[in-house]
């Protein structure tokens, strides 16, 4: 006849039963644990980072004539054009760019007002996108010079990812030329102007440079 077990193995062997079940009862509970609403978000659903490209520019058309002296106006590398501002009478006198710099979520950071080139007739204008916004393109009037000019804007992320327009800002200036509207390809943004100018602005021609994701 086999020895009776010991009470001593009894007490081990109901220990280590214990011990199975409430580990195999924790592996159930872990496995159909769900999110309450107060735990953070999945990273998956965080918002992608923009950065802008200034290694591949693109050059809109050229408007108005190329008599005077050349000028660039252009933002830093981590800035967009927000706005154009500069004087004018029957043609555009002066024009400056307003830059704001680009955030890594699509959003801007306080304008600058730039100095602008050209001469010191007619009236002050400003044309200036909403805070959240900023420049996709330019439209006006021109001829053999620079009669009208205004702008278009958008939000990064609205014309990056989905390729949708936002406001388009007063022109100001004359009557003379002929309508034109620029703009930058979808997911690009101006970040400068170039052309010739003495004591008026005679030409204008937008830089535009891609965000990258």
């Amino acid at each position: 006849m086999p020895p009776r077990p010991s009470a001593v193995k009894a007490l081990l062997t109901l220990v280590t039963c214990v011990s199975l079940v409430a580990c195999a009862q924790s592996v159930e509970l872990s496995e159909v644990y769900t999110l309450g609403p107060d735990d953070p978000a999945p990273e998956a659903e965080l918002q992608p980072g923009y950065a802008i490209d200034t290694t591949t520019p693109l050059l809109l058309d050229s408007r108005g004539g190329a008599t005077g002296d050349p000028y660039a106006l252009t933002c830093a590398q981590d800035e967009l054009v927000v706005g154009l501002h500069g004087r004018f009478d029957a043609t555009i006198v002066a024009l400056g760019v307003i830059c704001s710099r680009m955030l890594e979520n699509g959003g801007l950071a306080s304008r600058d007002e730039r100095p602008a080139i050209g001469g010191s007739a007619g009236e002050t204008f400003s044309s200036e996108c909403s805070p959240s916004d900023a420049v996709i393109g330019v439209r006006g009037r021109a001829g053999t010079t620079l009669d009208r000019i205004g702008v278009r804007c958008a939000r990064v992320r609205s014309w990056v990812e989905m390729g949708a327009h936002g406001s388009i800002e007063p022109s100001f200036g004359g009557t003379g030329g002929v309508p034109f509207t620029d703009e930058c390809p979808p997911g690009y943004f101006l970040q400068g102007a170039l052309g010739h100018a003495a004591e008026t602005v005679n030409g204008v021609q937008g830089l535009c440079v891609p965000i990258t994701s």
